[in-house]
């Protein structure tokens, strides 16, 4: 037998492919590429088709039903009025939410790059609106705030750089350059806080009875005792934070403003009681051309509660409704919400002005939740869940205080 017959031979299949004799390691080259395919392919499925893209669409033709093609009413004639402007140009690449290819209802992201934004958010016949979202105050800007300004420790998280702002750009006849415009921030919002505040934490007193105890300690011991650091000394040392004001000028520890917003060339009048803001116009399935949320401060109470100022601004094709809430939670002591709602016509130019406080125990309102709230009278397993809904507490505590005014742009 020769040498050639004793080599370990390979049978080949039928087909084009050859089987390797180990088994290979990696992905196909084949494989790869499809894989970036189905990336792209998808990519290019999420973005939302532009303008041109579709002016260059082919439109339907007789060869493929044999009728004319149908072509629906809004196509023919295109919604005209109010006139509305969105700013569509951009410095390279486009990170504006408020471009027509990104969706009706905009929601601009937080931006921490300067300068601040110049152009309005929206246009909506000769209103203008700006609404401006930056980053959480840093320790110093903080600083600056409190060594120049404020004279209270400050809330802990402070959107100083956050504000919104409606302008009015038709012609008038007032002074001041002529401008009209309502406008709400943070800092403005703390400059109309009460010199003091009558409300406590739940355990203040037995906070002060426990301090109180503490010093007697102290001075019978000479002054040598040292006080123990376990956690109930810890929250004790928080709550005098807030309570404490022997060392720290008199302030409202709650936070709670007296803020309808800063209004120039607006004369609001008041009096009015049956004046309401048209609930049926925001009721309307009217599109949402903007919309926006953000904070303006926010603190926790040292674990008392919450205590927080924000806005939300809408804005639909014929009105706009901005809502300024503050909310306030002290556990087991009170809920309070003071809300200050503007409403534009932009038909008429009538603006409507509200500002409503509401005030209830936190007995109270838990009581109701307990209950399934609304007069259900289904028992709630988990009612604390309800008092952190801020419109549900809204809509079932009483209201102590009500403004409304209006004014109409001529």
């Amino acid at each position: 037998m020769s040498k050639d017959n004793d080599k370990p031979t390979t049978t080949r299949p039928s087909s084009n492919f050859a089987v390797p004799t180990q088994p290979r390691r990696g992905i196909d080259a084949v494989h790869v590429n499809a894989a970036r395919e189905m990336v792209q392919l998808h990519t290019r499925g999420r973005a939302p088709p532009s303008r041109q893209q579709q002016q260059q669409q082919p439109q339907p033709t007789q060869q493929l039903s044999g009728h004319s093609p149908v072509v629906s009413a809004q196509s023919r004639a295109p919604f005209a009025k109010p006139k509305i402007s969105i700013p569509l140009e951009h410095d390279g690449e486009c990170k504006n939410p408020q471009c027509e290819h990104c969706g009706s209802i905009i929601i601009p992201a937080p931006q921490s790059s300067f300068p601040v934004q110049d152009q309005p958010s929206i246009k909506v016949n000769d209103w203008e609106i700006y609404t401006i979202k930056k980053p959480i105050l840093s320790s110093a800007e903080l600083d600056h705030l409190g060594d120049t300004k404020f004279e209270f420790p400050l809330p802990e998280m402070i959107f100083g750089n956050n504000f919104v702002r409606i302008k009015y750009t038709g012609e008038t006849e007032v002074g001041d350059g002529d401008l009209r415009e309502i406008w709400f921030n943070s800092i403005d919002a703390l400059d109309t806080l009460e010199d003091d505040s009558h409300l406590k934490v739940s355990y203040h007193q037995e906070w002060l009875q426990s301090r109180q105890n503490r010093r007697k300690k102290h001075e019978k011991r000479g002054g040598d005792a040292k006080s123990s650091t376990n956690a109930e000394d810890e929250m004790n040392e928080k709550v005098s934070d807030l309570t404490d004001l022997d060392a720290v000028k008199p302030y409202d520890w709650t936070y709670s403003p007296n803020y309808v917003g800063q209004c120039r060339g607006f004369n609001f009048v008041g009096g009015d009681e049956s004046l309401e803001i048209p609930v049926n116009r925001l009721m309307n399935p009217d599109p949402i051309l903007f919309f926006d949320e953000m904070i303006l401060y926010e603190d926790e109470l040292a674990d008392n509660g919450i205590s927080m100022l924000s806005i939300k601004i809408r804005v639909m094709p014929t009105c706009l409704l901005l809502l300024c809430r503050f909310f306030l939670r002290i556990d087991n002591v009170i809920f309070r919400i003071r809300d200050c709602r503007i409403f534009i016509d932009f038909e008429s130019n009538e603006v409507i002005r509200e500002y409503k406080w509401q005030e209830c125990e936190y007995d109270e309102v838990l009581k109701v939740a307990a209950t399934g709230g609304g007069g259900s009278g289904k028992v709630n397993n988990d009612p604390k869940k309800l008092l952190r809904d801020q419109n549900w507490v809204s809509l079932n505590i009483p209201v102590v205080k009500r403004t409304i005014e209006r004014c109409a742009v001529e």
